[in-house]
């Protein structure tokens, strides 16, 4: 499939945004059975900036969406974790559900862009249906970065939902490991904020980023006039979390979005750069 500046090659659900004049890779989404996420995701260069899974968080994908827990009246869900278990007692496998996906998205390639539309159904432990989402990936090349939004919608089609307040959410991304400060990177923020990751978590920030050895990752809140709650690790979970703060509710038939925007760059990252990737 291709149009535009870039084309999607898919296979066994994957589904990699190529750059057709260069043949540069920008990066891919797909779906399993239980979840929907990006990666890879490249910088020009080649490199890549977030991990598809670490060792003792298989269910940390990349860049991805989840929620743990949320209530449908006396139903509740765990979207948070899914297999494999990370021993025979983990206390977080309960009520755990599945994100159902299409087989394949809707794609729309546009002169400058790639977008694809999982309209997925959130299913409970019984298999019955909690929720729908809308998740739309956007890819976006530059000629210093690759740029990827993701947002999520999430429809209250089953009765009125409750997202408790929790750690576990909403939207983010698992870092590559040699970004982060243990292995020599540094955590950026906005007011030229750098250090570990105490220099933005739990607070605001316009962007976060980690950088080292001449590439990093940045992330951006979609959502207008909002700049955190930040939720940020030197192990590398980078997540933007409304509920950290807050508990959320959304009436039968109403729906709850968030939105981020990942990119991959080369170069040192300057405060007048992240601005141009800002929305």
């Amino acid at each position: 499939m291709s149009d535009g500046r870039c084309e999607v090659k898919v296979n066994e659900r994957t589904n990699m945004v190529i750059e057709r004049a260069t043949g540069r890779h920008l990066g891919a989404a797909g779906a399993n059975f239980y979840d929907v996420w990006v990666f890879p995701l490249y910088t020009p260069a080649g490199r890549t900036v977030i991990r598809e899974f670490p060792f003792d968080h298989p269910f940390h994908n990349g860049f991805f969406v989840g929620q743990h827990p949320l209530n449908v009246g006396d139903r509740v869900g765990n979207f948070w974790a899914h297999p494999p278990r990370r021993g025979p007692d983990d206390h977080i496998f309960v009520n755990v559900g599945r994100v159902d996906a299409p087989r394949e998205p809707e794609t729309e390639i546009t002169d400058d862009a790639v977008r694809f539309t999982f309209k997925n159904v959130w299913r409970d432990e019984n298999e019955d249906p909690l929720l729908d989402e809308v998740r739309t990936v956007t890819f976006r090349a530059a000629d210093d970065a690759t740029l990827c939004d993701m947002t999520s919608e999430k429809i209250a089609s089953q009765g009125a939902v409750e997202y408790p307040q929790t750690k576990f959410g909403s939207i983010g991304v698992r870092v590559e490991p040699r970004l982060l400060p243990p292995l020599g990177g540094v955590v950026i923020a906005d007011g030229d904020r750098r250090g570990n990751a105490a220099v933005t978590h739990e607070g605001e920030s316009d962007f976060v980023a980690y950088e080292n050895d001449g590439f990093g990752v940045l992330l951006h809140i979609l959502d207008v006039g909002v700049r955190g709650p930040w939720f940020i690790r030197d192990y590398g979970m980078a997540m933007y979390n409304p509920t950290w703060t807050r508990s959320i509710s959304t009436p039968e038939g109403g729906s709850w979005a968030v939105g981020l925007r990942v990119v991959a760059y080369d170069g040192p990252l300057t405060e007048e750069r992240a601005k141009l990737w800002l929305v």
